[in-house]
Order: structure tokens, then C-alpha cells, then sequence
């Protein structure tokens, strides 16, 4: 039973009996590896217009719904992260988990406010006349670089930092093999330089790569040792 200490084997994987959330394997997979290579494929493919009302309102319709999308992701990555910690025995590890909060309060109402809000109040300056429609891009045109708004992606930012750097740390401290921790701690640095490629896909692509190298390397030793054949004195195969 899980008592909050942490049983590790020789290749530093939290035991899987011990988890605080134990799944089905395909389940476990699909919120682990899902979440950060859909978040790394969809930031290639994130606009970036030229700084001017028209460029923003041609792109306006789409500029709102990839931040739509963005926005599910955010909360699917977390759970990822989540995912990854109880491998090593850190899911309840408060500054694992007060990241997780930062990151997701507030890099949602970023994204909310500067990515949705912006696309949205550009798509509805295109019926207005060119005057007004200048006024609207003077007032969103900051938001998603140097506005208030951005403070909050600051502070999201900075809670994923702190909570997949503290993974990264935890998982180096078990003794994982260096690939593991170093793409992990790739992750918590990445996004320090922006959401938008190549950064953000930096991130939940160095995310993704070392959520796989570490759960195919806890797989295998469980794999041979699933059901052994045995054979008893007189060589008749037994289990």
C-alpha cells in the first residue's frame, strides 16, 4: 500500500504497484505521449502575422481557434506531467504541483486573453471602417508580445518551469539514465523562450521524447519478467 515513501528498483523507476494513480497501460500511454506531440506538432503551424490590422484580421478566424485548441491542450499537458511524476514517485510533490497550478491558471487566461480575445476582436474590426479598425489593433496589438496581458503568460510560464524542472531534478536524483532527465529538463527550458515554434515545439517535443525513453525502459525489465516458463524435473514445460 502507498505510504508517501518512494520504492525504487535498480534502474531508478518508481515502482508500479506503488503508483498513486494506477491505469491500464494504453491509457497511461495515450495521456503521456498524446498531450505534448499534438502541443509539439501544433505550435509549427501557429500564426504569426505581420504586425499590421489587416495581416491580423486575414488570419483572424484561425488566430482564435488554434488558441481554442491550444487551450485543451494546456490542460492535457498538465495531466501528462502528472503522469510522468507518479513514475518517480513525485505526483504529490508540492512544487511539482504548485507549478502545475501556476501553468495552468494562468497560461489559460493568456492564452484566453491574448490569443482567443485578440483573434476574436479582429474578426469583428472587419465590418468596421478603417478608422475604428486601427483603433481595435492599437488596443490588441500588444497584448500577445508587451501588453498586460502578458504578464500572465510570464507567471504560466514560469510555473511550468519550475514544476518539469523539479521533475527533471527528481528523475536525476534517482539515477535515470541521462537522456530521461536531460530532455526533461530541455522541456522546463524551452518554453522560457515563447509558446510559438520553434520554441514551444522545443519543449513539448523534448517533453514527449523523454516521457518515451523513460516508460519503454520501465516496460522492459517487466516484460521478461511476465509469466516465465518453467520446466520441472522430468523437462515437461510447466507454469
Amino acid at each position: 500500500m502507498f505510504d508517501g515513501t518512494m520504492s525504487v528498483d535498480q534502474g531508478g523507476a518508481f515502482d508500479r504497484a506503488n503508483r498513486t494513480w494506477p491505469m491500464p497501460i494504453a491509457l497511461r500511454r495515450v495521456l503521456l505521449f498524446v498531450p505534448p506531440l499534438l502541443l509539439a506538432g501544433l505550435e509549427i503551424i501557429h500564426p504569426q502575422p505581420d504586425e499590421n490590422a489587416q495581416a491580423l484580421m486575414d488570419v483572424a478566424t484561425w488566430f482564435a481557434g488554434f488558441h481554442v485548441i491550444q487551450l485543451a491542450l494546456t490542460g492535457l499537458i498538465a495531466l501528462s506531467v502528472l503522469v510522468l511524476a507518479d513514475s518517480f514517485g513525485r505526483a504529490h510533490a508540492w512544487l511539482i504541483r504548485l507549478g502545475l497550478g501556476l501553468f495552468l491558471v494562468f497560461f489559460s487566461a493568456y492564452d484566453a486573453v491574448a490569443g482567443i480575445g485578440t483573434g476574436l476582436a479582429m474578426r469583428s474590426a472587419r465590418d468596421l471602417s478603417v478608422v475604428q479598425q486601427e483603433g481595435v489593433f492599437d488596443v490588441v496589438r500588444d497584448w500577445p508580445g508587451l501588453g498586460a496581458p502578458f504578464a500572465l503568460s510570464i507567471i504560466g510560464t514560469a510555473g511550468w518551469t519550475f514544476a518539469v524542472g523539479a521533475l527533471a531534478f527528481a528523475a536525476r536524483r534517482q539515477g535515470v539514465p541521462r537522456g530521461e532527465w536531460i530532455f526533461i529538463g530541455l522541456a522546463a527550458v524551452f518554453l522560457l523562450g515563447g509558446h510559438p515554434f520553434p520554441f514551444g515545439t522545443l519543449a513539448f517535443g523534448c517533453f514527449f521524447i523523454g516521457a518515451l525513453l523513460h516508460e519503454f525502459r520501465v516496460s522492459e525489465p517487466l516484460a521478461g519478467r511476465r509469466d516465465p516458463v518453467r520446466k520441472d524435473s522430468s523437462g515437461v514445460r510447466a507454469r
